[in-house]
């Protein structure tokens, strides 16, 4: 806990170790993920698969000038706010007792566990969905077995193959099954530009409804696909401004007017790591829209977006992120989570909880019900 305030993490990451495919995948092994170094000698978690470096294009002249920017605007911010002050503190993520040990520095009681890189390599429209299942199998029995160090506080979230959906469903099943998944991770960005209101679908949001399990929209900096990061190689800041809400925004927007939660009124499903300001603009576009534009006949909607929105929806403030309060005037304060998004760089760690509770404006009834008690409703942990 901290200040009295009991806190549920909805977004916390792992970090791959180079030998986790190697190990994990039961076919395809000889085609696994594998830890590398660009030419040059550069090596800060950069990978090879099917010919691809990942993250997307980092071998590309200014994403390496611009990743070594991010680093060393990084640490300034790191040395900051302390971060480094323990200096036997493992600050990776490929060691859950170095998860839980920061969890106790936030304040953190219970993390639902994200992947990093994982969802980077199935993000390649013409992968075989056979390998993409297997990436994803090998992925999601390794995060189970990271999460087994302390199943009460640490809960896995499977990533899926979307390249066969009839796929994803077998692992969404098998993962709630045999490794106590409790969310299911899919990027914003669809695979081969199948847009997510899409009927091929459907199987997906059924199990997912069925199994009262989540599915949370996650993004990525960069993808071999139809991505709007891909438009600004020279100019991160772009790139994670488009990739994380603005790609967030299209999502909920497809889900939204495609007739989704018509269809799936009892599916839950989060959008994290994208900030949460733009969501009463958003939503009031959606509802004009809608109400003047939408083909009835395609997308029956028998309830405005917003309405769609506040029954079956949730979506992650940043712990800085002092405009919440407005978007809890706008949208009340039902259908907001919170994330450390540790051990990532971007991540407000080791103070991200406390600069949230610290927030102005946000009365602490609010704060109770962002810090834990709508988590535990979006992960179906009450």
């Amino acid at each position: 806990m901290k200040q009295g305030f009991k806190i549920m993490d909805c977004d916390i990451h792992v970090t791959e170790p180079a030998d986790l495919w190697i190990k994990h995948m039961d076919a395809f092994r000889d085609r696994a993920p594998k830890r590398t170094n660009l030419p040059g000698g550069a090596d800060h978690g950069v990978w090879t698969f099917e010919g691809k470096v990942f993250p997307a294009e980092i071998d590309h002249p200014d994403r390496l000038r611009l990743a070594e920017v991010r680093r060393g605007k990084a640490r300034e911010r790191h040395i900051a706010t302390g971060r480094y002050a323990d200096k036997s503190e493992d600050l990776h993520g490929d060691n859950p007792k170095s998860m839980l040990r920061a969890m106790d520095r936030e304040g953190v009681d219970v993390a639902i566990v994200f992947r990093t890189l994982a969802s980077h390599f199935i993000a390649i429209d013409d992968l075989d969905p056979k390998l993409s299942a297997a990436v994803c199998r090998g992925f999601n029995n390794w995060l189970g077995e990271f999460c087994g160090a302390d199943r009460q506080r640490l809960k896995p979230a499977a990533i899926l193959p979307m390249h066969d959906v009839e796929l994803a469903v077998d692992e969404a099943r098998r993962c709630v099954r045999d490794i106590g998944a409790v969310a299911l991770v899919l990027s914003n960005h669809p695979v081969n530009n199948k847009q997510w209101y899409d009927h091929v679908y459907d199987p997906l949001w059924q199990e997912a409804e069925k199994e009262r399990i989540p599915v949370t929209f996650h993004g990525i900096q960069m993808a071999y696909q139809k991505h709007l990061g891909r438009r600004f190689l020279d100019n991160f800041a772009m790139v994670h401004a488009v990739a994380h809400p603005v790609e967030t925004m299209l999502t909920l927007g497809s889900l939204l007017t495609g007739g989704v939660f018509e269809r799936y009124p009892g599916l839950r499903v989060g959008f994290l790591e994208a900030h949460a300001s733009w969501v009463p603009s958003w939503l009031w576009a959606l509802d004009e829209r809608v109400e003047k534009f939408n083909d009835d006949s395609q997308f029956p909607l028998k309830l405005p977006p917003s309405e769609y929105f506040k029954r079956q929806c949730f979506v992650a403030v940043d712990p800085d992120e002092a405009l919440v309060r407005h978007t809890i005037e706008a949208v009340g304060d039902d259908n907001i989570v919170i994330s450390t998004d540790w051990p990532h760089d971007d991540s407000a760690y080791p103070i991200a909880m406390e600069t949230f509770i610290k927030t102005e404006g946000v009365s602490d009834d609010s704060k109770r019900k962002i810090l834990w008690d709508n988590c535990a409703r979006l992960y179906g942990l009450n």
